[in-house]
């Protein structure tokens, strides 16, 4: 689905209607490529999301408060609170048939970490719904009023400077991007960065803002009769491709449009007969008809919106606003990829973790392996002392036990004894305790594996949370310097492990992460109930509760199946899954949750399948 350029000159005259002059109270990035603003204008507050995802990139009003999605504090987060909390919306402008929106914001210079002092008189341009004036300051962190703060905070002083800069939104597609410009049109940062390596349009901090570069196409608004039937030089033989190919700010869905209001349908060939001046007269009055959004639905919901009306799709409903109409399009849309955005992003940081861990654990291998030369060294000692008898002042080196030793014949055999044994001393007290840091940084790697593995298993926005939690808790990430912040994230999960019933009536659950694992086999498990896990690989621990029944093989075969398909080996034809009873499964003495060792296993090869009973 295209988020076009007529959809955009729909938003934008949409938002001139509602935030123009409005003031901007809140910011936030509700995941790693989206931004939300909440602003208060002539009585309420809207809520203004920005998304440059490849895919879904775009930027509406949204009914529902804005919730943030990414923890940590990023360069451009604090820039735009800098520059855009508190700010006042003057302009909102789109370039003609460009995907381009800028938002052109006032703010006035606050000094902020100070006492009481009275504030500066507001500038006199100020627009005229000054009623956000009397709403108390709003925290984006909290979502509190200031007002009803535990702890009052000192009030920022403004000054007579003004701020002002430029938030620009680009949905392209792949090249979507969302950018802050200062007022000497030079970018503070973006929420991608793109290299000189990557595109010859530069986007860094520090560099000058451009236009992304327009197409050599046609304006579609002076369309005539001429200009369509020159489509035919282009090379293209669909028409549909040949309008999209020929004029600016055409989409595919714009294109199929014209066509079917013009012939009928919405497939054409360039090479039959064709009314060129109904054609150009269709394109012109589409791009200049008052908006009109609508929605087209499907079996399994929205499959197209525009801001006029969808004539080449059924069933089509209208809609009260383009933003309505985004909003419920990508709503389902944006639930499935929000969960992978925030998958992806942790997966990335857990792996810069993983680097940094098996850095650590290269270096004390390394280190562990020179210790065992420290055996040589003290050997070389004590052989010098044995031969000393032997040795002839001058000597460059001793002989024993086909080994040779080297000495410096400007020292004394004992000099070099005594040398030796004070090398191995130091390099003995340098090495203690090796082996179980080696050992740590190894279960800490281990660790770190099974939360990569779970979290590519999650389904769920809730479950990934769960791992992120637990990455956080286990010092593999820090999302949150603040501590009352980081204090209120690692509450209690509310997610528990998968709870399915077999075939034969035995209750089955199953662990979707570390603390997950742990509960399900040493809380949830009895002594008599029987543990399954893929062998040798990381996975789910699965749980077989028998009740001190015997388990039937069915039973089992539905417990190895489902543990082999919630493990990395999910995608495998066989899977060899080891079971035994609970009370033969033990936690890893100091090791993180999730991690065990079992004995007097058997081992089932299943093929891993994914859960088709009765899930609670």
């Amino acid at each position: 689905m295209y988020f076009d350029a007529l959809t955009l000159a729909a938003v934008a005259e949409e938002l001139r209607a509602t935030i123009l002059h409005g003031r901007v109270q809140r910011v936030l990035l509700t995941g790693p490529l989206s931004l939300g603003l909440e602003v208060y204008a002539h009585g309420r507050r809207y809520q203004v999301l920005a998304s440059a995802h490849p895919q879904l990139a775009r930027v509406h009003l949204v009914e529902g408060r804005l919730t943030r999605g990414v923890q940590q504090e990023t360069p451009l987060l604090l820039l735009l609170r800098k520059y855009v909390l508190g700010g006042r919306i003057t302009a909102i402008e789109q370039p003609p048939l460009e995907r381009v929106l800028l938002l052109s914001i006032v703010k006035a210079e606050e000094i902020r970490n100070t006492d009481s002092a009275p504030a500066s008189p507001e500038p006199s341009d100020r627009p005229p719904d000054d009623d956000a004036d009397a709403l108390p300051d709003f925290d984006d962190e909290t979502g509190e009023d200031d007002e009803l703060a535990a702890s009052p905070r000192p009030r920022p002083r403004r000054t007579g400077k003004l701020l002002t800069c430029e938030l620009i939104i680009e949905p392209q597609d792949r090249r979507s991007n969302i950018l802050l410009v200062d007022d000497n049109n030079l970018i503070l940062d973006s929420i991608k960065r793109v290299t000189p390596r990557m595109s010859s349009r530069v986007v860094m901090p520090r560099r000058v803002y451009e236009l992304p570069p327009p197409l050599d196409r046609r304006d579609p608004t002076l369309a005539t009769a001429a200009g369509l039937a020159a489509l035919a030089e282009t090379g293209q033989a669909d028409l549909v491709r040949a309008l999209v190919a020929g004029y600016r700010g055409v989409s595919p869905q714009l294109a199929r449009e014209v066509v079917f209001r013009a012939l009928g349908r919405t497939q054409a060939r360039l090479d039959e007969p064709l009314p060129h001046y109904l054609l150009a007269a269709r394109l012109r009055e589409l791009l200049g008809e008052e908006a009109a959004p609508s929605l087209a639905t499907g079996p399994e919901g929205p499959v197209a919106y525009a801001p006029y009306t969808l004539t080449h799709l059924n069933p089509v409903a209208p809609m009260p606003s383009i933003s309505a109409a985004l909003e419920q399009f990508y709503a389902s849309r944006e639930t499935v990829t929000g969960h992978t955005q925030r998958r992806e992003a942790l997966v990335q940081a857990l792996g810069t973790t993983r680097e940094r861990l098996a850095r650590r654990y290269d270096q004390l291998a390394t280190e562990l392996e020179r210790a065992r030369e420290l055996d040589q060294l003290r050997w070389e000692g004590e052989m010098i002392f044995a031969f000393l008898h032997s040795l002839r002042p001058g000597q460059t080196s001793l002989e024993v036990e086909g080994q040779v030793i080297q000495l410096d014949p400007q020292r004394s055999p004992v000099e070099e004894a005594r040398e030796r044994f004070r090398q191995y001393e130091k390099a003995r007290s340098a090495v203690a305790g090796l082996p179980e840091r080696l050992a740590e940084a190894e279960t800490q790697l281990t660790a770190l594996d099974q939360l990569v593995v779970l979290l590519h298993l999650s389904d769920t926005y809730e479950e990934v949370e769960q791992i992120a939690r637990e990455a956080e808790e286990f010092g593999f990430i820090r999302e949150h310097p603040d501590p009352t912040t980081s204090r209120r994230r690692q509450r209690p999960a509310a997610t528990r492990p998968l709870h399915l019933v077999s075939r034969d009536g035995f209750d089955l659950y199953i662990g979707r992460s570390a603390r997950q694992n742990e509960e399900v086999t040493f809380r949830i498990g009895r002594s008599d109930d029987l543990w399954v896990h893929v062998r040798t690989l990381h996975g789910s621990h699965v749980l077989v509760r028998s009740g001190g029944r015997e388990v039937p093989e069915p039973t089992l075969h539905e417990a190895a199946c489902l543990a082999a398909y919630f493990s990395q080996a999910r995608n495998e034809a066989a899977v060899e899954v080891d079971f035994c009873r609970r009370a033969l499964v033990r936690k890893i003495p100091g090791g993180p949750p999730g991690l065990v060792t079992y004995r007097a296993e058997r081992t089932l090869r299943v093929a891993p399948c994914p859960p088709s009973l009765e899930a609670s």
